[in-house]
């Protein structure tokens, strides 16, 4: 098995911390080298019993100053646990529900411009106090679009009936206030930004002046094309699949090779007539796009003929430059934020991590990259020797953007909740395909120290505080809360003790119904698979009126059952004769 090449040992010593988050001047940032790990056993995976430590601590520590919610918990050898009932497992469930609800019941309307709106819709950043809209900037595609992935891996989870109602309004007013004109170069797509609590969205793209009207993100595109198209799985409506077949026309329709200093699509355009705007030809999220034209082809919407070659296109710059060692574009992960001026010195995360996101979830990641374990494997790396913060007791935070040497640009000491928690639901899933253990710890780590960026009034920072306008809507609840359910998903041991849920499947979940030990759900794809973690064991799973037998594998239609240390059961079915399941205790 491929094995990641680095590894860095951790301490608990915090006088021991690495100094590169205050380097000496002029320096480059060294991080040690990560260990080779041997042979690992699958065996690993089974959740241990969680022993709290004995360590003293104050009432008044922290783990890190800018964290200050809740007190550090900490296991038998120091290192770090969720906050809330981790001895349970409720600590990722926890923050998923405090968020969910801010989202749904506390966010409220629009009274600095009395527009009447949620403040989600017109502003990335809410006030601590007042929850009003306080940034001069919003991102509405990007925030969007995260928020249908986000709750596509929720739903099915909690049967949480008001969180698709929140965002059908999301993407509902995208269409009506937030797409290009038709006659436009780039017809029918989305805006990537609007300016302060203006529901009309078009201006205040970066680079620009704030009352140039035009400008989108190439990659934000793809994002809030493949939230339509997922959107639309979830509904049935008809009118998402158009919006994400006018996404990926446009997208085909400008693919170009690219190489070293052009990325497949120009970053920022000028959507009325195609132009670059402030010489944007290299950046943003190349695997976004890539996401749309998969789900488009296998959906056969759209112009599938035109959709494949440009995916092929855009797939080929990606292994011979960012993936590419040999290339001049190795690494280069530059450009994804909206309020980012043009820097192409400077990286992110998100790139690299969304990129290894797209790979690993390809039905068979080997079909699509033959050498993915070895460049998902570096890109975590990457990630964490760049960009990664502390360790606090045993976790790592990951932070944002930066630039060499030192790459100490935005946001935080402490990282942020969203790139931890994201670069720790990558090491699952990765994990899961591979068996590497360390990755398994590092995603547990870095899981539990994520949940201590949401305080229990459902506020959840980006960075925590220290930093300006601390609550985005992205980096606190879009980009954050879908990943405890990726990383559960992947890693079912992770998923709350003696409760019954749904934690993934291979299609989008329409309904799921939870009773007293017995799950009921549809899935928009006849043939899918599912992982759940159950209190019960099912005596019977139905496909509609065929029953599923219990196999070894799953090689042919049925299930699986795994039994868990503590109980409880992981219940693995794949239905190929109806997309109704239903599974009971007796």
């Amino acid at each position: 098995m491929p094995l990641r090449k680095e590894r860095i040992e951790n301490s608990l010593n915090r006088s021991e911390l690495p100094r590169f988050l205050f380097p000496p001047y002029g320096k480059e940032l060294q991080m040690p080298p990560r260990r080779f790990l041997g042979p690992v056993s699958v065996a690993l995976a089974v959740a241990m019993p969680v022993t709290l430590a004995s360590v003293i601590l104050l009432a008044e520590d922290h783990v890190n100053a800018q964290l200050p919610w809740h007190e550090p918990v900490l296991d038998a050898g120091g290192k770090l646990l969720a906050w809330y009932q981790p001895e349970r497992n409720r600590g990722y469930d926890k923050v998923l529900r405090l968020g969910w609800d801010f989202i749904e019941h506390r966010v409220p309307v629009d009274t600095r411009h009395k527009t009447g709106l949620k403040i989600y819709l017109i502003n990335s950043v809410f006030d601590d106090t007042t929850l009003q809209g306080s940034n001069w900037q919003h991102d509405p595609a990007m925030v969007f679009g995260t928020f249908v992935d986000s709750l596509v891996a929720w739903y099915p989870y909690s049967g949480d009936d008001q969180a698709p109602r929140a965002v059908h309004g999301m993407l509902d007013h995208m269409l009506a206030h937030g797409s290009t004109p038709a006659d436009w170069d780039w017809p029918g797509v989305p805006f990537a930004t609007n300016c302060d609590d203006q529901p009309d969205y078009g201006r205040c793209i970066q680079d620009m002046p704030r009352e140039f009207y035009g400008g989108i993100e190439t990659d934000k595109v793809g994002e809030m094309g493949i939230g339509y198209a997922l959107f639309y799985e979830m509904t049935g409506e008809r009118k998402y699949l158009d919006a994400a077949v006018r996404c990926g026309e446009a997208l085909a329709k400008h693919m170009r090779a690219g190489d070293a200093e052009h990325t497949p699509w120009p970053f920022r355009v000028n959507a009325h007539t195609g132009e670059v705007l402030a010489g944007e030809e290299f950046g943003g999220i190349v695997a976004s796009p890539l996401r749309l034209f998969d789900e488009l082809i296998r959906l056969r919407a759209g112009d599938t003929e035109a959709f494949q070659k440009a995916r092929e296109t855009a797939w080929k710059w990606l292994l011979d430059q960012q993936l590419n060692r040999r290339s001049r574009a190795w690494d280069k992960w530059s450009g994804y934020f909206e309020d980012v001026p043009k820097d192409t010195e400077n990286v992110n995360q998100a790139a690299p991590t969304y990129t290894a996101y797209y790979i690993l979830t390809r039905p068979d990641p080997a079909a699509t990259d033959r050498d993915w374990s070895n460049h998902v494997g570096h890109l975590i790396d990457w990630v964490h020797s760049h960009l990664g913060r502390g360790p606090f007791f045993g976790a790592w935070g990951i932070d944002e953007q930066g630039r060499p040497p030192n790459y100490q640009g935005c946001c935080s000491r402490a990282g942020l909740g969203s790139d931890t928690s994201r670069w720790a639901a990558i090491n699952a899933m990765y994990y899961e395909k591979t068996g590497d253990a360390e990755a398994r710890e590092d995603a547990f780590r870095s899981l539990n120290y994520a949940t201590y960026f949401a305080a229990s009034d459902g506020k959840i920072s980006c960075c925590g505080q220290g930093f300006g306008g601390q609550y985005w809507f992205s980096d606190g609840y879009s980009d954050y809360l879908r990943h405890f359910n990726w990383a559960m998903g992947a890693i079912p041991e992770f998923a709350p003790q003696g409760e019954d849920h749904l934690l993934r499947s291979s299609s989008v979940v329409q309904k799921v119904a939870y009773e007293e030990h017995k799950v009921g759900y549809r899935t928009f794809d006849r043939a899918a698979t599912e992982v759940l973690r159950l209190s019960f064991r099912p005596a019977r799973i139905l496909a509609s009126d065929t029953s599923l037998p219990e196999r070894q594998d799953l090689q042919e239609e049925g299930y699986t059952v795994q039994s868990l240390r503590d109980g409880d059961y992981v219940v693995r079915i794949r239905h190929t004769s109806s997309n109704e399941v239903s599974l009971a205790e007796r």
